[in-house]
Protein backbone atom coordinates (compact mmCIF):
# COMPACT_ATOMS: atom_id res chain seq x y z
CA UNK A 1 0.00 0.00 0.00
CA UNK A 2 2.92 2.51 1.09
CA UNK A 3 4.64 1.64 -2.33
CA UNK A 4 1.05 2.80 -4.14
CA UNK A 5 1.07 6.17 -2.33
CA UNK A 6 4.42 7.08 -3.25
CA UNK A 7 3.80 6.41 -6.92
CA UNK A 8 0.48 8.55 -6.30
CA UNK A 9 2.75 11.30 -4.46
CA UNK A 10 5.07 11.21 -7.01
CA UNK A 11 3.19 11.56 -9.70
CA UNK A 12 1.45 14.05 -8.25
CA UNK A 13 4.16 16.26 -7.67
CA UNK A 14 5.49 15.53 -11.14
CA UNK A 15 2.01 16.93 -12.56
CA UNK A 16 2.22 20.24 -10.34
CA UNK A 17 5.75 20.65 -11.43
CA UNK A 18 4.75 20.43 -14.89
CA UNK A 19 1.51 22.50 -14.53
CA UNK A 20 3.92 25.14 -13.06
CA UNK A 21 6.48 25.16 -15.71
CA UNK A 22 3.59 25.70 -18.15
CA UNK A 23 2.24 28.18 -16.33
CA UNK A 24 5.79 30.45 -16.73
CA UNK A 25 5.90 29.72 -19.84
CA UNK A 26 2.20 30.98 -20.32
CA UNK A 27 3.06 34.33 -18.19
CA UNK A 28 6.45 34.90 -20.64
CA UNK A 29 4.25 34.42 -23.78
CA UNK A 30 2.07 36.77 -22.68
CA UNK A 31 4.57 39.30 -21.64
CA UNK A 32 5.84 38.96 -25.24
CA UNK A 33 2.33 39.46 -26.80
CA UNK A 34 1.80 42.61 -24.55
CA UNK A 35 5.64 44.34 -25.51
CA UNK A 36 5.01 43.19 -28.57
CA UNK A 37 1.47 45.35 -28.62
CA UNK A 38 2.91 48.05 -27.04
CA UNK A 39 5.66 48.13 -29.26
CA UNK A 40 3.71 48.74 -32.53
CA UNK A 41 1.61 50.90 -30.26
CA UNK A 42 4.67 53.25 -30.37
CA UNK A 43 5.51 52.48 -33.84
CA UNK A 44 1.72 53.61 -34.68
CA UNK A 45 2.04 57.00 -33.13
CA UNK A 46 5.45 57.62 -34.88
CA UNK A 47 3.91 57.19 -38.07
CA UNK A 48 0.85 59.27 -37.30
CA UNK A 49 3.27 61.95 -36.14
CA UNK A 50 4.96 61.93 -39.65
CA UNK A 51 8.42 59.79 -38.80
CA UNK A 52 9.68 58.56 -42.17
CA UNK A 53 9.13 54.65 -43.07
CA UNK A 54 13.24 54.24 -43.00
CA UNK A 55 13.11 55.09 -39.55
CA UNK A 56 10.24 53.11 -38.21
CA UNK A 57 11.12 50.02 -40.55
CA UNK A 58 14.34 49.90 -38.22
CA UNK A 59 11.97 48.78 -35.35
CA UNK A 60 10.58 45.26 -36.02
CA UNK A 61 8.35 44.36 -32.84
CA UNK A 62 8.08 40.61 -33.39
CA UNK A 63 12.05 40.86 -32.69
CA UNK A 64 11.51 43.49 -30.26
CA UNK A 65 9.08 41.61 -27.93
CA UNK A 66 11.68 40.89 -24.73
CA UNK A 67 11.92 43.97 -24.06
CA UNK A 68 9.25 44.58 -20.89
CA UNK A 69 6.45 45.44 -21.31
CA UNK A 70 6.89 49.32 -18.90
CA UNK A 71 10.23 49.71 -21.53
CA UNK A 72 7.52 50.77 -24.02
CA UNK A 73 4.69 52.01 -22.08
CA UNK A 74 7.82 54.01 -21.10
CA UNK A 75 8.51 54.92 -25.01
CA UNK A 76 4.55 56.11 -25.46
CA UNK A 77 4.82 58.12 -22.36
CA UNK A 78 7.86 60.15 -23.24
CA UNK A 79 6.57 60.64 -27.07
CA UNK A 80 3.12 61.73 -25.53
CA UNK A 81 4.70 64.02 -23.26
CA UNK A 82 6.66 66.10 -25.74
CA UNK A 83 4.98 65.83 -29.11
CA UNK A 84 8.66 66.54 -31.00
CA UNK A 85 10.66 63.63 -29.71
CA UNK A 86 10.93 60.55 -32.27
CA UNK A 87 10.65 57.33 -31.82
CA UNK A 88 14.54 56.59 -31.62
CA UNK A 89 15.03 59.71 -28.92
CA UNK A 90 12.12 58.14 -26.47
CA UNK A 91 13.82 54.99 -27.04
CA UNK A 92 17.12 55.37 -26.19
CA UNK A 93 15.72 58.06 -22.99
CA UNK A 94 13.83 55.14 -21.96
CA UNK A 95 16.37 52.20 -22.13
CA UNK A 96 18.70 54.51 -20.04
CA UNK A 97 16.06 53.91 -17.35
CA UNK A 98 15.79 49.81 -18.24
Amino acid sequence: MRSKNRWAGSMIAMGLMAAGSAQAQNGTLAEEIWSQNFCEQAVSLAAQRGESQQALNLVDCPLLNYYQPSYWQCVIAAMKADARLPLAAARQQCLANY
